[in-house]
């Protein structure tokens, strides 16, 4: 009965963080627009940058980031399958909020948040690098795609928790599976949009 508590209780505290649509209410307050509607028709912090402001994209990473690294704070103390649980529901909620009809983001933020507790040394190797890349492209994927790689190949260098890497690799394929359910949605509105995929942002 303490195991199934548990579960219950960390699932239910996970999605209920996940599940806060940041996009969407700083979208909807700042913009005035359902940000599920607009540009890539993603909820989150690129969609967010291009369609309402860039520095309102960064207060969105900002927020899905603290998401993920609330729940890996709040769970790091105790089992490794806390954690785990932990972070598969918040990403679930980030994912598929209740609060949206389950029309959720990716999750790169949120999960980028929680991997950051889990390795800090790799975190900042990533940062470090996404920075640099940041700087000279202005790009969100490019940046994104360096801070993951950067983290995960340099973590067995700086690190030691190989079980915390093993979590956040499947965090990141969850992440690629929403991306693949998402797709269909997203084409349709993009072509709604005008949304080039290539450069990121509205076509003019």
């Amino acid at each position: 009965m303490e195991t199934l508590a548990a579960v219950v209780g960390i699932a239910a505290f996970a999605y209920l963080v996940g599940s806060i649509p940041v996009a969407f209410l700083v979208a909807r307050t700042v913009g005035g627009v359902d940000i599920r509607d607009e540009g890539e028709g993603n909820v989150g912090a690129r969609n967010v940058f291009h369609e309402v402001g860039s520095h309102w994209g960064i207060i969105t990473f900002l927020g899905d980031f603290a998401k993920g690294a609330l729940v890996a704070v709040a769970l790091e103390g105790g089992p490794r399958w806390h954690l785990a649980l932990g972070g598969v529901f918040v990403l679930m909620g980030h994912a598929f909020p209740i609060w949206l009809g389950y029309i959720g983001g990716k999750g790169l933020s949120t999960v980028g948040g929680f991997s950051a507790v889990l390795l800090p040394w790799a975190g900042l190797v990533g940062a470090a690098g996404a920075g640099l890349v940041w700087v000279l492209t202005r790009r969100f994927l490019p940046t994104t795609v360096t801070a993951i790689v950067l983290a995960l190949i340099s973590e067995p260098l700086v690190g030691h928790s190989y079980a915390h890497l093993v979590v956040v690799l499947g965090l990141f394929v969850l992440v690629g599976v929403k991306r693949a359910i998402d797709e269909p949605r997203m084409r349709e509105v993009e072509a709604a949009t005008g949304w080039d995929r290539l450069e990121g942002g509205t076509a003019s």
